[in-house]
């Protein structure tokens, strides 16, 4: 068996090769300790296929070092050395590095892996046969468009549901199947230089690569929707530089970051299962049904660009006068991306017109784009401030003021028309929108000491919102606030807090939706629409909340808060929305070898919307009007017994449970249209057993077994009778639902 000695060499060995500085300044030996090392062997069955039950974690059957802890330090005290490492060799590890020597510098070195599992078991149609590119064979898009033409010519009306699934059935049958899932992992690199010091500096890179994919949504028309996957390749990188200098009465700090995304593939490019040859004609967008069987055979999208961001920031704090503070920041930032521009389209059979002129032009082409690049950039200006003063011994008073400032610069870009669904030239010129706003903010408050063991808050707050291209140019809010908190008695603390606030906007532009348009056709909105962001508003938001030490064993916490919101001038839209949380926990403690404790938290939101369907021109008509009552109630509660009454026996025992229940009650007049409720609006519950058991043989050892029993339930309208054609429709149809997943484990804990 190893001695701990010859167990920590390795560790050892790869620290001081690490770090020859610390053998220069090395006056005492450095000494190791390793926290009780954990071996652990799982047994999972999960009865389904769903991603949900790893969706981000990793258990999985076989061996794991769930946790791995190595400490050192020198003689003098002056350096130290932390290894940590979880779930090693695991989806979701972690591991963390830290070495510094008291005074002059530390460092840290971490890695983060954080899989993210979207579905399993999905049906992929198309083949990857390169990055962003997938396609189908030949003969298979031939035969297919040879089918739909023959039956077009036949008989139009037959293009239907029926015939094209009857097509596609063989290769449903035949196709291959995917897993969807990314991978993010994030390395961090720190150095403090002099920490603690007058002077000091410090220096981080931060790394995350994204690899996998995930589900994407494309199409070739209303009657060809296609669920694909997005290859994500993406790398993300941010370095910082900071000096920070501190004094008596204040202090500063100053600093760069710069942040660069890149992402290695830019353009997703796919075959059209109904086309192997291009087409077009005016209604190519409706296909395949019985007004077209044309389009493309190819599409494609422009993925997420490459981008920089620059940022210099200072925050400082200063004491200045008889008992003033200030504090604040000020970053500013330029962010910018001249990502390559994607033609018009793939189709050949385009013609593309200029609607000015009325000249023609190849649409497959960059070069007859009006510019070849985003050229996009935008500059923002964050300020915060905040001056503070006792004016008694029981009296604060804090003034805070907030600035953002948005500054797109991006250029607006003319464009003569669009390709509408890769299939059909619509000469309808468009021009880019680059959005822009500044906020600011002014907040008073007091904070009065009343009591010896009660205090009280008052703060007032206005919001001002100014957006460029947006329905509402300015907005105002008025906030107020006030809050106690108390301790009445020694084993009892009471806190509340009630906020108001009213919003109102300036004119409500129906026109903005027409600020992408060069030649306005006239907003077909409903007047009466208020989009919620911008919409006039008032709220009340309260909590309140009290903690009970009902004796040296029991602690008792409750709490209660609430939202509700009201667009009462929106015609149309968000109406209401109100929310209210209750939560409580019991914890029950008699001696240091036993705990109990049992929580609980409940949830239940209801909001109003109505609307009135509507065409290409807004209806005039109240029959048509219909609303929207959502009602959503989340339940968790959990309960939990560990105990080591012995020495020897130890448990921990836990279950939680947790459901959320979610029903859409609609409503139309008399004589109006039909409408259907559904009462399963993502329905999801989720129940959790965990039991661990472990028995000291000696100082040195310990065994012990533990068991996870997981049900998992998803019921909701989205999945009803989905499969992987549907009309209009190709879909993965992922995994990701009910699962029911049993996990044993057998470890043996080693204090070496």
């Amino acid at each position: 068996m190893l001695t701990r000695a010859q167990f920590l060499s390795p560790f050892a060995a790869a620290l001081l090769a690490a770090a020859p500085a610390a053998r220069a300044h090395q006056t005492d030996d450095f000494h190791f300790h390793l926290e009780p090392i954990v071996l652990e062997v799982l047994d999972v069955d999960v009865d389904t296929n769903s991603s949900k039950f790893n969706e981000y974690r990793d258990i999985r059957s076989g061996f794991n070092l769930p946790r791995l802890r190595i400490f050192g330090e020198s003689g003098d005290g002056d350096r130290t050395f932390a290894l940590r490492a979880d779930n090693v060799r695991r989806d979701d590890a972690r591991y963390t590095l830290d070495y510094g020597v008291a005074g002059r510098y530390s460092f840290q070195l971490d890695y983060n892996k954080i899989p993210h599992r979207f579905g399993n078991g999905g049906t992929l149609l198309w083949n990857r046969t390169g990055r962003g590119l997938l396609e189908l064979p030949d003969p298979v898009q031939a035969q297919l468009q040879g089918a739909l033409e023959a039956q077009f010519v036949a008989n139009r009306g037959g293009v239907n549901f029926p015939f094209l699934a009857g097509l596609l059935a063989p290769h449903i049958a035949a196709a291959d199947s995917i897993d969807l899932a990314v991978q993010r992992d994030r390395t961090r690199a720190r150095v403090e230089v002099k920490k603690l010091q007058p002077l000091s500096y410090s220096f981080e890179v931060r790394h995350e690569n994204r690899s996998g994919m995930r589900p994407y949504g494309a199409a070739f028309g209303f009657g060809n929707a296609i669920e694909l996957f997005e290859p994500t390749e993406y790398d993300t990188t941010d370095a910082t530089a900071q000096a920070e200098w501190t004094a008596e009465r204040g202090g500063l700090r100053a600093g760069y970051r710069h942040s660069r995304f890149q992402n290695e593939v830019s353009t997703l490019t796919w075959d059209n299962i109904w086309r192997a040859t291009n087409s077009t004609d005016p209604t190519a967008y409706l296909g395949p049904g019985a007004s077209s069987v044309g389009g493309s055979s190819r599409g494609f999208a422009d993925l997420a660009p490459d981008n920089d961001a620059d940022m210099l920031f200072v925050d400082g704090r200063l004491k200045f006068g008889s008992g003033w503070k200030l504090s604040g920041n000020v970053h500013y930032s330029q962010m910018s991306q001249d990502d390559p521009l994607l033609p018009y389209t793939l189709n050949t059979a385009i013609v593309g017109v200029d609607h000015a002129t009325g000249a023609t032009f190849d649409p497959t082409l960059v070069s007859n784009l009006p510019a070849t690049s985003a050229n996009a950039e935008a500059k923002v200006v964050n300020v915060n401030a905040n001056l503070t003063k006792d004016l008694t011994p029981d009296l604060e008073l804090t003034l805070r003021y907030r600035y953002d400032d948005y500054d797109n610069q991006s250029p607006r870009i003319e464009f003569p028309g669009y390709v509408r669904f890769h299939g059909v030239w619509e000469e309808i010129p468009r021009i880019t929108v680059p959005y822009a706003f500044t906020r600011d903010e002014l907040a008073a408050s007091l904070d009065w000491d009343v009591a010896e063991h009660t205090s009280l808050g008052f703060s007032y707050r206005k919001r001002n919102m100014d957006r460029e291209f947006r329905e509402v140019e300015d907005a105002d809010e008025d906030v107020f606030e006030l809050s106690v908190d108390s301790r009445p008695m020694s084993r009892l603390t009471l806190r509340a807090s009630w906020e108001t606030g009213d919003r109102s906007i300036s004119e409500y532009l129906l026109e903005a939706q027409e600020f992408s348009f060069l030649d306005p056709e006239g907003p077909n909105n409903l007047p009466g629409l208020r989009k919620y962001d911008e919409a006039a508003r008032e709220f009340d938001d309260w909590e309140v909340s009290a903690s009970l030490q009902l004796s040296d064993a029991w602690h008792l916490m409750l709490g209660v808060s609430g939202r509700e919101e009201d667009y009462d001038e929106s015609r149309f839209g968000l109406v209401a929305d109100e929310i209210l949380q209750l939560n409580g926990e019991v914890n029950y403690a008699p001696s240091a070898t036993w705990n109990v404790y049992l929580f609980g938290h409940l949830a239940e939101r209801e909001s109003f919307q109505q609307a009135r369907q509507s065409g290409a021109t807004p209806s005039i008509n109240p029959l048509d009007d219909w609303n929207l009552t959502l009602d959503e109630t989340t339940d968790t509660w959990g309960l939990g017994i560990t105990g080591n009454p012995d020495g020897k026996w130890s448990w921990d025992l836990s279950a939680n449970w947790s459901r959320s229940d979610g029903e859409a009650d609609f409503f139309t007049p008399p004589g109006g249209r039909a409408v259907v409720d559904f009462d399963n609006y993502e329905d999801i519950e989720l129940t959790a057993v965990v039991a661990k058991i472990d028995y000291q043989i000696n100082p040195r050892a310990s065994v012990g077994v533990s068991y996870r029993y997981e049900d998992y339930t998803l019921d909701s309208f989205n999945l009803n009778g989905l499969r992987p054609y549907l009309p209009a429709t190709i879909l993965l149809v992922a995994n990701d639902g009910d699962y029911q997943a049993d996990v044993f484990g057998v470890r043996l804990k080693l204090n070496m």
